[in-house]
């Protein structure tokens, strides 16, 4: 491909990236290996080899800090939280978090997971199977009630409404990746839309310091992670300021429940479009489960099931772009990589790359039945990331995954509305274009 061709494509995709980056990636782009540019001065890597995504990732990844694209779009509603962090706060915050997702704490986060999923299968079940209903929003209204009972030992009740839409408010102002943040300009320099989105960040305010003070105002000790917020205390003795504690319940709340819906959607959506895909599962949770709630004991039995959650967070990773800036030189692919170059990979791109997976854009989730590790590639599949930043709650959001995926499978056969038009809109997450409003058909059960 010439130098001019390449420039005219990385062009398009900076333009066309403010309004939907997954649609914006050329073709070209998903059989090259490394695309390096100079566009306005600055020096842009794409990068879809897994030796390279591991070198910034993992290897290296001293070296590459959180681009101006990432800090810009989430620290207006997460401040300073673990998502934003870097260096030693993020290094503190981030050995004081993790205790909460560890492995010994999944059993108890299950049973709450299927109890809070029951109850929306019970309130689905009072509705006429006419009805159609907007899959992403239940489900994310699913995963919210769920994150904020385990971590912060609370039931929100009407208060989950407002929280819902105080994020969709907040996707809508600061959702779209602006050209200067692409490019590097200044953090000074003022970004289109940027005053819109605080009506949402103070109605999204108004529930979380709810939480927190109510909370504080309890006599009762609670074994969550708020109560490991509050009772933090640094090397001098001091709390976490209130202010810091309210960016990190954001972050977990936000982290914990958006990515976590957005898969569940669209494994329903592409277990609507593969039936054969669908019977499997189905033969699967009558196997296992014999008509019975999923528990915890049962995951590991799950393998289709978990394969399916695995495959659809393959064609559509809900965080789909990674983007780091170079603190200093580095080599990368045999080319020098200049302070201050920003570099992206796309997770999107990578997991639909044509040198790196056969029949990379098909639905098969045998890929990642147990025995086929060799069919995955390391570093060519990262929904969760990688390295030292990779996200903490994966084996908390891949179990609540596979239950409620099998919870819902046994009671339902979702059915996309007919004529509706599916496309992924790539903004801070993937999500459906227009939602997911999908027809609930109750299955019988044995």
């Amino acid at each position: 491909m010439s130098f001019t061709r390449e420039l005219l494509d990385t062009l398009k995709y900076l333009n066309l990236a403010r309004t939907n980056m997954v649609a914006a990636w050329p073709k070209s782009f998903y059989r090259r290996e490394l695309i390096h540019q100079k566009v306005l001065g600055r020096n842009i890597f794409i990068l879809n080899r897994p030796e390279d995504v591991q070198r910034v990732m993992v290897s290296n990844a001293g070296n590459y800090k959180k681009s101006l694209a990432n800090r810009q779009a989430l620290k207006p509603i997460l401040g300073q939280g673990l998502f934003v962090s870097e260096g030693k706060l993020w290094e503190r915050q981030r050995k004081l978090l993790s205790p909460s997702t560890h492995r010994n704490r999944l059993k108890g986060y299950a049973q709450t997971m299927v109890e809070t999923g029951r109850e929306t299968v019970e309130k689905l079940n009072g509705s006429d199977e006419s009805q159609i209903v907007d899959l992403t929003e239940e489900l994310t209204l699913l995963t919210s009630d769920i994150i904020t009972r385990t971590m912060f030992g609370v039931k929100l009740g009407e208060r989950n409404q407002l929280l819902y839409q105080a994020f969709q408010d907040y996707l809508a102002s600061h959702g779209r990746i602006h050209m200067s943040e692409l490019i590097g300009l200044p953090a000074w320099i003022p970004r289109p839309g940027q005053g819109k989105g605080k009506a949402a960040v103070r109605l999204f305010d108004s529930v979380i310091l709810s939480v927190i003070e109510q909370r504080q105002k309890s006599n009762d000790r609670h074994d969550d992670l708020l109560e490991m917020l509050l009772e933090f205390r640094d090397e001098q003795g001091e709390e976490m300021g209130f202010t810091l504690l309210r960016d990190e319940v954001a972050s977990i709340y936000l982290a914990g429940h958006e990515t976590t819906a957005i898969t569940l959607t669209w494994a329903f959506y592409l277990l609507h479009e593969h039936p054969e895909v669908k019977q499997k599962l189905w033969d699967e949770l009558e196997s296992v489960l014999e008509g019975r709630d999923p528990t915890f004991d049962d995951v590991p039995k799950l393998a289709y099931t978990r394969a399916v959650v695995e495959e659809s967070l393959r064609l559509y990773p809900p965080v789909h772009v990674f983007s780091r800036q170079a603190l200093g030189k580095d080599v990368v692919a045999g080319i020098p990589v200049p302070k201050g170059s920003f570099m992206t990979i796309s997770s999107y791109v990578l997991h639909r790359h044509k040198l790196l997976w056969e029949n990379p854009d098909a639905f098969e989730p045998e890929r990642f039945l147990p025995g086929r590790s060799g069919d995955v590639k390391q570093y060519s599949y990262i929904p969760f990331g990688a390295g030292p930043r990779i996200c903490m709650g994966k084996h908390f959001g891949l179990m609540e995954a596979v239950l409620l995926l099998a919870l819902f499978a046994q009671h339902y056969d979702c059915k996309l509305k007919s004529g509706h038009p599916v496309e992924p809109l790539g903004r801070m997450t993937l999500r459906p274009h227009m939602g997911m409003p999908m027809r609930m058909v109750k299955r019988s059960r044995s």
